[in-house]
């Protein structure tokens, strides 16, 4: 069973436990109002076990086909300089409003291409928006595999003596007006008022299409026998990268869009004369990219898009690069008693608890097949740093991986499938989760499976100096205490926000107190 405890009773009963704890290591759990159905307030007690933390690096992130594309750079002061570039393939499907330029070719001369543009829609700014985004795009040499495995770590070539454009800008931080009816329900007052909102969508136009790529795919948009294959041979798929001095924000772009102005796509504008030849109409024919959802029959037929995520870490953390840089951790005493943990470029925080063996030899230090103890609550306190999300937003939630002291996530067989050792929720046998499949990256934002069973730790925020992050693990440390755990006891934990198969990705990040991150337990001693 679990009792909550309230951030209000955290805030204010914090730093006093700490100081209890280092004085007598644990306290009788009724003195602080904690009252556990059951037992009797002489034998329930709770004890903080302190926690070691440090920063590392852990291997490739899934950015395939994820819920957002990420393009651009931005410099941090405390870890780096992360660069994101996209690569995408190109997709024929009708969008509402769209034109196609073989249905007037046949009753009007002579369509004119007038530009090309790449229209985006973005959700986040990873740094400032003031700064107008700088990106050069290219086509790609082939497109990306159908078969092929895309990572953070994963590029491919791409054309540079064919530029679609260089140096192109896009405002961040633009506004849009339109006028809103007073009374939308009504049906004869039609009066209106101004509104003003954030303009979050990117456009680049690309170079003069007079003899580029992007003219010859639109000459034959005028042949109605041209699919998807025609575009193929032509244009084999869009790289888009920031400019090389280009420093400020990485910008996340979104890929859930269902209707035509939330789609990224590439947008042919051009004109045309009307039936009777004395007067021009203007028409539009877009090709989407980095979008899982319009108009594609289901996510596995939309076409396929990633992320590169480079980090240049600055001292001490540039050590966690190269060869076994991976199997390094970076304590929270060399870098200002803080840890990190980040979205989309592998940074975790890597615990020590060496107080879970302790409790364990405690559990089982009576004779016999029965436990000297019983776990009633455990549940992982991580305070967040004041004023640190400035330039990267806290992520929501962070999850815990088991790792072995090389930091690599153990494993467990679970339906013919090796899969990384989660903690679970307290919901989920520890030992044998059952569940219906791995999980699977396509079903939206929420992850299904196997990784739904994580336990999270949620953000809690008592005041802006007081945030902090929850994890309850019953369950785990119970399974730990009696040795009922998928396989062996780890060597560490890696607390990460990056959960597999959810199709998240971005730069949220969370400065971790590194010196006051405990596990409290609840516990009973059993007569």
């Amino acid at each position: 069973m679990n009792w909550p405890i309230s951030a209000r009773r955290f805030a204010s009963a914090s730093l006093f436990s700490t100081l209890l704890f280092a004085a007598t290591g644990c306290e009788d759990a009724s003195d602080l109002g904690v009252e556990l159905p059951g037992t009797g307030s002489s034998s329930t007690e709770y004890q903080d076990f302190l926690v070691n933390a440090s920063t590392v690096l852990q291997d490739s992130v899934e950015t395939l086909k994820t819920n957002s594309y990420l393009i651009g750079r931005v410099r941090d002061n405390a870890l780096g300089t992360t660069t994101a570039n996209g690569y995408f393939n190109l997709k024929l499907s009708t969008l509402p409003g769209d034109t196609l330029p073989s249905l007037v070719a046949g009753t009007a001369p002579n369509p004119q291409l007038d530009s090309v543009v790449l229209v985006m829609p973005f959700e986040s700014v990873y740094g400032s928006a003031t700064t107008p985004l700088r990106v050069n795009v290219y086509p790609l040499v082939n497109p990306l595999d159908d078969q092929g495995i895309y990572n953070s770590n994963s590029s491919v070539a791409v054309d540079v003596t064919n530029a679609l454009g260089t140096g192109l800008s896009a405002r961040l931080n633009g506004s849009r007006k339109f006028n809103q009816r007073n009374d939308p329900s009504s049906t004869t007052d039609t009066s209106t008022f101004k509104v003003t909102v954030p303009d979050k969508t990117v456009r680049l136009k690309l170079n003069s299409p007079a003899s580029s790529t992007a003219a010859t795919v639109f000459s034959r948009l005028l042949d109605k026998s041209f699919n998807q294959s025609s575009l193929d041979a032509i244009w084999k798929g869009l790289a888009i990268q920031p400019v090389s001095d280009f420093t400020s924000a990485v910008v996340g772009f979104s890929t859930n869009g269902t209707s035509t102005s939330s789609v990224s796509r590439t947008v042919f504008y051009y004109h045309y004369a009307n039936k009777k030849a004395n007067g021009t109409l203007r028409g539009s024919y877009s090709i989407p990219f980095g979008n899982r959802s319009a108009g594609f029959g289901s996510t596995l037929s939309a076409p396929r898009y990633f992320t590169e995520i480079k980090t240049d870490l600055l001292a001490p953390f540039n050590r966690l690069q190269g060869a076994g840089g991976s199997a390094l951790a970076i304590p929270s005493g060399e870098t200002g008693d803080v840890v990190y943990t980040q979205l989309g470029n592998g940074i975790g925080t890597k615990l020590e608890i060496p107080g879970l063996q302790s409790l364990k030899d405690q559990a089982q230090a009576q004779a016999g097949n029965n436990p000297s103890i019983a776990i009633n609550r455990a549940e992982l306190l991580i305070p967040v740093q004041p004023y640190t999300n400035l330039l990267f937003a806290s992520p929501n939630s962070n999850y815990l991986y088991e790792v072995n002291q090389f930091n690599q996530p153990l494993k467990r067989v679970l339906l013919n499938s090796r899969v990384e050792r989660l903690v679970l929720s307290d919901a989920v046998n520890q030992l044998s989760p059952t569940v219906a499949s791995i999980g699977n990256s396509f079903s939206g934002d929420t992850p299904t499976g196997y990784y739904q069973q994580a336990a999270r730790a949620s953000l809690f925020s008592v005041s802006d100096v007081n945030r902090y992050y929850d994890m309850v693990l019953t369950g785990y440390v119970q399974s730990y205490v009696y040795n009922k755990l998928s396989g062996a006891a780890p060597a560490a934990f890696i607390l990460s926000p990056q959960l597999r198969q959810s199709g998240a990705l971005g730069l949220e990040r969370a400065v971790l107190d590194g010196k006051n991150i405990k596990l409290r337990v609840y516990y009973s001693k059993l007569q």
